[in-house]
């Protein structure tokens, strides 16, 4: 039986990989593989495409992990139908298309027809990082040669304030050792 691919999860929460097109001359399976959390995904045949096949269920539930099989009939057909599916999650807060072709039987290529898209780069968005990240990314500029000398200075007068046992001097040192961490997490964003 002919197989079209849905991922579903591989990229983030609720993302949708699909084929940009699809091509078959006899019934085929939806296989809806879930890389992640569980997930509704609602599928959807627009008008062309259901003169020649048949979804009889629109809404699937795909537990973590796993995959699942949407079965399609098809009609028998002389002429070739062209038409696009729907992939639906995140109760419609994500969708994407395919384009179907169904062809009368014994005349599919099965290939997949590939666009330019495909040889595009994703873009995918960075993670924020932690505050820790953050100023572990700000220390670079930190040890740059004024970077170097400021921080010497900061514990030249840490170390006063030790030996001297000045609570003043030591808290006056605290505070300004956090708001130089502050601003340079801050230049780091």
């Amino acid at each position: 039986m002919a197989r079209l691919s849905v991922d579903l999860n591989r990229d983030g929460l609720h993302e949708i990989a699909v084929p940009s097109s699809f091509e078959t001359d006899r019934p085929f399976e939806i296989q809806l593989r879930n890389h992640g959390e569980a997930i509704h995904v609602h599928l959807n045949m627009d008008d062309e495409l259901s003169r020649g096949a048949r979804l009889a269920e629109t809404n699937h539930y795909v537990e973590p992990y796993s995959q699942r099989s949407v079965p399609i009939e098809t009609r028998r057909i002389s002429t070739p139908v062209t038409g696009r599916l729907k992939v639906v999650t995140g109760y419609g807060t994500k969708s994407t298309y395919t384009t179907v072709r169904l062809s009368p039987p014994g005349t599919a290529t099965n290939s997949v027809i590939v666009d330019e898209s495909l040889a595009k780069p994703q873009r995918r968005e960075p993670e924020p990082a932690s505050p820790v990240e953050r100023v572990g990314n700000a220390l670079p500029e930190a040890v740059s040669p004024s970077g170097v000398a400021v921080l010497a200075a900061l514990a030249a007068v840490v170390l006063a304030g030790v030996l001297t046992e000045s609570a003043a001097v030591l808290a006056g040192s605290v505070i300004v050792v956090g708001l130089l961490a502050v601003f340079a997490v801050s230049r780091s964003n």
